[in-house]
């Protein structure tokens, strides 16, 4: 049977979420039957409140958007939340403005990343070009840091439901290490199939796992058939 192992996350991961979670706290100490993970999640548009949980864990790391909208829903100031990116979007630490706090505006954006699917996916895999504005017919921001090989995935099916659903966005970062635990993009050799999957290690063996509980084949052992594109960053998410 594989294990579900625990596994370090990265220092400002953690801090980040543990500090969401007492703001969290705090707008549901006001009413704690009527504040709960659902109702944000209806508030997000999401359609579950796992997402919400997985950054509150720290299980998904914090984009600006998400940080903002968290910080509109619960009261914050985002900077309490995460000073790393307001310091890395917003000169001094905070929005110029409070309209800022609604919309992210072209001004601090990074850059624009390709958006493909599966099948473009599995041709760029192994890619070691920059993806070129004819490659891709949209692009959009990646909200954070990425490497220069990085790419938005369009996620396809329904076996990590629900922290990632079909039409979901993640920045892929083909050059980014990946530990016990990531969710990662990998590629099957005999025929350029792309997944989506969370990484698990148990004794010396890594293994791809779905997160939905009805998936069919939950557990595929990462093999010489197997090899590892990219480990997902964050994911986009609109509201």
């Amino acid at each position: 049977m594989l294990m579900v192992m625990k596994t370090p996350l990265p220092p400002y991961v953690k801090e980040e979420s543990d500090r969401l979670q007492d703001c969290y706290r705090q707008w549901k100490s006001v009413a704690p039957k009527e504040r709960t993970q659902a109702v944000l999640a209806d508030e997000f548009g999401w359609q579950s409140q796992g997402t919400v949980s997985q950054y509150m864990t720290g299980r998904l790391e914090l984009n600006l958007p998400t940080l903002l909208r968290f910080a509109s829903l619960l009261g914050f100031s985002p900077a309490q939340v995460s000073p790393r990116l307001m310091s890395e979007y917003f000169p001094g630490g905070q929005p110029a403005a409070p309209d800022q706090l609604r919309e992210p505006s072209s001004s601090y954006v990074t850059r624009k990343l390709p958006v493909i699917g599966y099948v473009q996916a599995g041709e760029f895999c192994e890619a070691v070009d920059i993806f070129q504005p004819g490659d891709a017919d949209e692009w959009m921001e990646a909200y954070g840091p990425a490497g220069p090989n990085a790419f938005i995935l369009k996620v396809e099916g329904l076996s990590m439901d629900p922290d990632f659903r079909p039409g979901d966005r993640v920045v892929v970062d083909p050059g980014a290490h990946w530990t016990n635990g990531d969710y990662i993009i990998a590629k099957r050799a005999s025929d350029n199939a792309v997944t989506l999957k969370q990484i698990k290690r148990e004794g010396d063996r890594y293994y791809l796992y779905a997160t939905n509980p009805d998936w069919p084949k939950r557990i595929i052992e990462l093999n010489e058939e197997w090899h590892v594109c990219g480990r997902v960053r964050r994911k986009i998410v609109e509201y």
